[in-house]
């Protein structure tokens, strides 16, 4: 939207699917299920440009399929019937440089491909669901197997009562670009409440053919209140710093090559640690971890243009996550990893309507430090999306 004026965008996609999940652990029962997903966006964008001079802003209203529980626990993530994604005010010249703020989300520096789309089967892969299963040192928190990590503890869009983001996009060459993405703010009021700080540096050197990603985050999370403790000889109370947190870091970088309109492929490579408190400052072991994350992906056009095929895709891709927990017992330590690994086929309908299938498999391997052996995971699962753009 580079004029005056009101822009009106959106999309809409539902998802069928089915799934089946077979837990190695004894008294963790097998699983099958189909599934529905449905989503839609409505996206306004009131714009004033003059030259290259702007003031921007985008709101985008929600609506999921869930329509059965409430706003409460619709869906895996507990999102509402209506959501809001987009709620962000910016201002800048065109191409130059630009400051955003609000509700949006971070540069994505780890590309998937044509699958592990965010909340589907593929994405969530061979997890527990609340089934009994391995448990980590401390032998009360269960295992279940990670999502990758993609530079993301900052890219999705900030979820808390009063947590924003603020951004400066700085373009110094036309194939050249950085975001200096910054996150502050509290999840919420009273007892249990964090605050947030943090820092997401992120570039991208894009020759068209050739895109070069890079990032590192920083995020630190403290308790927003302070503690009261007895003394257990006087019983007398006092006010201390409650030190109940986490610090969170990481760095990533993706290699994509785009040889339009036949090809595109990349790789990835990203990784994590993080190490979470107890109210006294102690490093709780069971819940501070280290993960790496490998993936790459395919996607390739069938037919040339003006061609029967060619709005006829098929991709590929698999990601490899491994988590080690700071908990050991011996030389060992508490270790989870998740292979994910999907094929998909679309096809775009009268170059309006996406019809995309996507056949996927994942493996999770639980191994707490306290087993000789690792249990497994695996799962199956088959959706069928159609998505429209506007």
């Amino acid at each position: 939207m580079t004029r005056t004026g009101v822009g009106v965008s959106g999309s809409a996609w539902v998802d069928t699917g089915y799934e089946k999940i077979d837990r190695e652990y004894a008294t963790a029962v097998n699983s099958s299920r189909w599934q529905q997903q449905a989503r839609a966006v409505l996206r306004v964008t009131p714009t004033y440009a003059s030259g290259r001079f702007f003031i921007q802003a985008q709101a985008e209203l929600v609506g999921n399929g869930c329509q059965s529980t409430g706003s409460t626990s619709c869906d895996q993530n507990s999102q509402g019937t209506v959501d809001t994604d987009d709620l962000w005010l910016r201002i800048g010249h065109w191409n130059v440089w630009d400051l955003k703020v609000g509700r949006f989300e971070g540069w994505e520096l780890y590309h998937t491909g044509m699958g592990l789309d965010v909340n589907t089967l593929e994405r969530l892969g061979a997890k527990q669901e609340g089934q009994p299963g391995p448990k980590l040192g401390d032998g009360i928190t269960p295992m279940d197997p990670p999502d990758y990590y993609g530079v993301n503890f900052m890219h999705d869009r900030p979820r808390g009562l009063g947590l924003g983001y603020l951004a400066l996009h700085l373009y110094p060459m036309s194939i050249l670009r950085f975001e200096l993405l910054g996150e502050l703010g509290t999840t919420s009021l009273g007892t249990g409440a964090s605050n947030y700080l943090g820092g997401r540096p992120s570039a991208i050197f894009d020759l068209g053919w050739l895109k070069l990603k890079v990032g590192a985050e920083y995020q630190s999370v403290t308790a927003q209140n302070q503690r009261i403790v007895s003394d257990p000889n006087t019983s007398v109370q006092s006010k201390q710093t409650d030190h109940t947190g986490s610090t969170n870091k990481g760095l990533g970088a993706a290699l994509q090559f785009v040889f339009d309109p036949y090809v595109e492929l990349g790789g990835n490579i990203a990784y994590a640690d993080s190490t979470s408190r107890n109210p006294d400052g102690n490093v709780l072991a069971t819940g501070s971890y280290t993960k790496t994350s490998l993936g790459g992906f395919l996607n390739a056009r069938l037919g040339s243009r003006g061609s029967v095929l060619e709005d006829l895709m098929l991709g590929g891709g698999a990601n490899w996550t491994t988590q080690y927990y700071a908990f050991r017992q011996g030389s060992r330590q508490d270790y989870v990893a998740h292979l994910q690994v999907f094929g998909a086929i679309q096809y775009l309908v009268a170059k309006q309507l996406f019809v995309k299938a996507v056949l996927a498999y994942a493996r999770a391997d639980l191994w707490p430090s306290s087993e000789q052996s690792s249990i497994s995971n695996e799962m199956y699962s088959f959706r069928i999306r159609l998505m429209y753009l506007y």
